[in-house]
């Protein structure tokens, strides 16, 4: 059975040795995880052109989902990663990020511009020059994010 194996890398090692002498492969698409309570990763692994790269939560600009692909946006590219969206709210919650729709979390840090309109939603101007819609609903929220 494959298991995916979320740990400090200190521990690693140890629960790899454990996890296989039990019987299971350690795989990242593995449907089920063995994770650390304290476990916080800050690194993603996305896939760009059937290559993979480890993309640091501080490049992001922001995440979004289409469906079941969910799509890590930098300056430079963007990757497809096997995360869920809600998982990675959970991952980088605390981080400087934030929900601003029902499928897209942005880096607050990097917003270019913020503008409001008359209803009621905040259009974004980010880093990359792309321009994001912040709903009705998730309004509350990001205003007290930035510190509105």
């Amino acid at each position: 059975m494959k298991i995916k194996l979320m740990c400090h890398k200190n521990n690693y090692d140890k629960y790899k040795v454990m996890l296989e002498k039990a019987g299971f492969t350690i795989s990242n698409d593995a449907n089920l995880t063995f994770k650390e309570d304290d476990y916080h990763p800050d690194t993603f692994i996305g896939e760009y052109q059937s290559s993979f790269e480890i993309i640091h939560y501080t490049k992001i600009i922001y995440i979004e989902s289409f469906g079941h692909d969910i799509v890590l946006h930098t300056l430079e590219k963007s990757f497809s990663i096997r995360e869920k969206l809600y998982e990675v709210e959970g991952i980088l919650h605390g981080k400087s990020f934030v929900r601003i729709n029902k499928s897209q979390v942005v880096n607050i840090k990097a917003i270019k511009e913020i503008k409001p309109t008359f209803n009621s939603r905040i259009i974004l101007l980010m880093k990359n020059e792309e321009t994001l819609t912040v709903t009705r609903n998730y309004a509350p929220a990001f205003k007290r994010s930035i510190g509105l």
